[in-house]
């Protein structure tokens, strides 16, 4: 389906799978519309939507057309909603409450993906926007912020953003950007599942998004795999249930593992994804919760 331009250069929305966000748990199998705007307030060097980041370009997404274009696409199987992206979505917050509404009176689900620009007050002065969040973390230490032109405190916004709507009953799915093999990557990847499994719940998403030379970025060493396999174990071995490789496309760590069997119970190299071997949200071998947001009006 083709869709005119609605903001700038590069932010043309597309429709997708769920898995491509990423979002792993939420409404597994289905596709949604990608709304993209532009502009971010952090630099980082290895971004791979500089020109969308940086633009300017900007007109708001008219709510009568996204619920026209919403309410197409719902007559094809498995369409969940939107996904707000970019960019920073927060930035233009006014146009995604307006547009999200929208997309809720037609019975359709809003996620959005925010790279730390959206806060806890923007949730609470707009209480049913959005149904799940990808929080994207650059690092989880201060100094990795500021070396991203960040203004202080942003890390701990976004911590206390994730608490927040999670006790809010958001779906919620964490992102972590690992751009080295070194043992200051490793540290903070400890310190952010030291928080998971403290503050939050071990069954929380987190996606690994690998940041390597080969995917265009403007850094000359990645990081290397034995080293992404690492952090997945020992993702394990503290008891996180779902740590993915998320963009190493391919790779056994897509795969939904069962926390307590062992068992695939989510292939992603499938398509159409196979979810057989998932009940009402549990493994299907042993009972074990998933922690999956099934939606069984989707069809």
């Amino acid at each position: 389906m083709k869709f005119d331009r609605f903001s700038s250069p590069l932010g043309q929305p597309y429709v997708c799978e769920i898995e491509e966000v990423p979002l792993y748990h939420y409404l597994p199998g289905n596709s949604v519309l990608v709304l993209e705007v532009p502009g971010c307030p952090l630099r980082c060097p290895y971004c791979d939507r500089p020109l969308l980041a940086r633009s300017q370009d900007w007109s708001p997404y008219d709510p009568a057309r996204v619920a026209a274009v919403v309410e197409k696409l719902g007559s094809e199987p498995r369409f969940a909603g939107v996904v707000w992206s970019g960019g920073e979505p927060s930035l233009h917050w006014d146009n995604v409450v307006e547009c999200s509404r929208k997309v809720h009176e037609a019975g359709r689900k809003v996620a959005a993906a925010t790279n730390g620009g959206m806060t806890v007050d923007l949730l609470r002065d707009s209480p049913g926007t959005v149904d799940a969040l990808l929080v994207r973390f650059k690092g989880f230490a201060d100094e990795t912020y500021r070396t991203l032109g960040s203004p202080a405190g942003v890390l701990e916004n976004t911590r206390v953003l994730v608490e927040n709507a999670i006790d809010a009953g958001i779906h919620v799915e964490l992102m972590l950007d690992i751009a080295r093999s070194t043992p200051a990557q490793e540290q903070e990847f400890s310190a952010m599942l030291a928080w998971i499994t403290q503050d939050l719940r071990r069954g929380i998403p987190l996606h690994l998004r690998i940041v390597a030379p080969e995917h265009g970025f403007t850094i000359h060493q990645g990081p290397v795999m034995p080293f992404l396999e690492n952090l997945v174990e020992s993702g394990r071995r503290q008891h996180m249930g779902f740590v993915y490789l998320s963009n190493c496309h391919g790779h056994f760590f897509n795969n939904t593992m069962c926390p307590n069997c062992y068992s695939v119970v989510v292939d992603r190299t499938a398509r159409p994804l196979d979810l057989s071997f998932v009940t009402d949200g549990k493994c299907s071998h042993c009972g074990t919760d998933l922690e999956l947001t099934l939606d069984k009006e989707i069809s």
